[in-house]
Order: structure tokens, then sequence, then C-alpha cells
């Protein structure tokens, strides 16, 4: 499954820089980005589209780093509360198998000794 991977990350690899190779030309062009919030505005300087393109890849990463850690810390915490509950269930389970066997406690042997 691993190599799999691998093999999936380099054929993404390989198709991301044979699109902007081909697209050299386009992804240079130049776009001014604008923001008009009620009184305030914003305009900034002229960026190639690339590093815009760029910029959106490394904060979507970013954003999905944080995310998954989050998720990862979550269930590290879920599994620890498991974990030392199956351990307090097991050793209730141990201490009911060690109890000793008393024949007054089962209604079967009252309900044998009655027969005979």
């Amino acid at each position: 499954m691993r190599y799999l991977k691998v093999l999936a990350l380099v054929i993404l690899f390989f198709v991301s820089m044979v699109f902007f190779i081909q697209n050299t030309p386009e992804l240079s062009k130049e776009v001014t980005l604008s923001m008009a919030l009620l009184d305030f505005k914003f305009t900034s300087q002229p960026l190639p589209y690339y590093l815009l393109i760029l910029v959106a890849f490394c904060a979507g990463s970013f954003i999905c780093l944080f995310y998954f850690m989050a998720d990862k810390i979550r269930l590290s915490g879920q599994l620890r509360t498991c974990r030392t509950k199956m351990s307090n269930l097991e050793q209730e389970v141990n201490s009911l198998r060690n109890l000793p066997l008393d024949e007054k406690n089962y209604p079967s042997a009252d309900e044998s000794d009655d027969k005979s």
C-alpha cells in the first residue's frame, strides 16, 4: 500500500510539473487583486497567477495539516480513555473469576439435591 501512495504522489508531481511547464506564459500573466468593503478599499500589487496558485496550495496544505493534527490529538484522547476503561473492566473480570465457588449460590444445585 505504501508503494501505491508513493506512486500516486510521483504521478501527481509529474502532472503538476507538466501543467506548469506547458502553461508558463499564461501563468506568468499578472493580476491585480482588489477588495472594497464599506469605505475600505484594498488593491494589491500586480501578482503572477502562479504565485496565487502556490499561495493557495500552501494555505490549503497548512489548513489540512492543522485539521488532521487536531483530529489525531482528539482521537488519542479517546483511545487513552477507552484503554483505561478496558483495563478497569479486565480487572473486574479477573476479580470475578477468582471468587470462590459456593454451591449455595446456584439455584440448580438446590434443585438437584431435592430430586435425589
